[in-house]
């Protein structure tokens, strides 16, 4: 399996969420919408994160490996409103035989408004 054809492929949650491919599959894309949000109207943390999640994943799922989260911290930098279009991007920091370290960055045009970083098992390599 290729990087793209990982990327490509369907994930129920993403889709149920509404997370979209963008950038030749290197990034992913969430217009935050009512359904979105937390009592007190801003985008629900849970959103920002399986976006950033989505991006993890592609970002350490390359061909010949298949690697799972095993451990995510988030840092929420600013609130989302509805109709914001938040794009996360993965980084790989680190990637040894067992482990992988990426950063995802979440933005709101320029602006950052969350950061994670990530640490995935490599079940196959």
């Amino acid at each position: 399996m290729t990087k793209n054809e990982f990327t490509r492929r369907k994930s129920p949650f993403t889709e149920l969420v509404g997370i979209k491919t963008v950038g030749q599959g290197k990034q992913f894309q969430l217009k935050v919408q009512k359904k979105h949000t937390n009592s007190h109207g801003y985008a629900h943390g849970g959103a920002i994160f399986s976006l950033a999640d989505r991006a993890f994943a592609c970002a350490v799922n390359t061909p010949g490996k298949i690697s799972v989260a095993m451990e995510m911290k988030i840092n929420y930098l600013s609130p989302v409103a509805i109709g914001d279009v938040l794009v996360a991007r993965a980084k790989v920091i680190k990637e040894g035989k067992r482990t992988t370290v990426c950063l995802i960055e979440i933005k709101r045009k320029s602006e950052l408004v969350a950061m994670v970083l990530a640490t995935s098992f490599n079940v196959k390599h």
